[in-house]
């Protein structure tokens, strides 16, 4: 059926760069709405050879569920290339916790969230301190909970291991003694997100990241059933 409004533009009409953003857009929100937009109109040209496409697609059920990432291999390269967040967020979890490559993982952290990606910035600011580098770790996580604030520093911690729910992670030397390192001398105030001080706030973040590597922490409800 024909469209009604003689004003609503068609596809054909269109010029090629407004449809190449529209596509990147519905790209950045869904891969699925991205692939179901290119399976329906077969005459859009705007694969993921595009590096519009490729740098902005968003592959949301891979950052749950980053231990699939095996199965689109030829996919992940072609988003590495073009240095889109998600796959850089994605390859550094696999690297650090998969494959126990955590200076290859760092460098994919770090580069995800030197382009924006909140929670790829929590995760390379948590490593940092586990790993030993506990005042650049502290600077990473302040900045970050200074511009975003504590409400989305604790759901980017629940959204990261969801993620880590299904990677095999390990408890490493390194993260006992940052662990024991950080722990204030006395508990200024109770383990809860709202309550901490700047005494205590990074110890606190430690706490959660030490509990999820010993698996106390429970699964996020997210997680169940992935």
């Amino acid at each position: 059926m024909e469209p009604t409004n003689p004003s609503l533009p068609r596809l054909d009409t269109m010029p090629d760069d407004m449809l190449r953003l529209i596509i990147s857009k519905v790209g950045s929100s869904s891969s699925t709405d991205y692939g179901n937009t290119m399976l329906t109109c077969k005459s859009l040209n705007f694969g993921l050879d595009d590096p519009l496409i490729a740098k902005t697609l968003s592959i949301a059920p891979l950052v749950k569920k980053p231990h699939l990432a095996h199965r689109y291999e030829k996919l992940m390269e072609s988003l590495l290339a073009v240095h889109n967040l998600d796959a850089h967020y994605v390859t550094g979890m696999r690297e650090c916790f998969l494959f126990d490559n955590h200076f290859l993982g760092l460098h994919h952290l770090r580069l995800a969230s030197k382009g924006g990606h909140k929670e790829a910035e929590y995760l390379y600011g948590i490593l940092h301190m586990a790993l030993g580098w506990i005042e650049e770790g502290k600077k990473i996580l302040s900045k970050l909970t200074d511009d975003e604030g504590l409400a989305f520093v604790e759901l980017s911690w629940e959204n990261i291991q969801t993620s880590l729910s299904q990677l095999n992670v390990r408890m490493r030397d390194e993260y006992v003694a940052s662990f024991m390192i950080m722990q204030p001398d006395v508990d200024c105030h109770p383990r809860v997100m709202n309550t901490v001080c700047h005494k205590c706030y990074h110890a606190y973040l430690m706490s959660e990241f030490f509990d999820m590597v010993l698996g106390l922490n429970p699964v996020p409800a997210a997680a169940v059933g992935a």
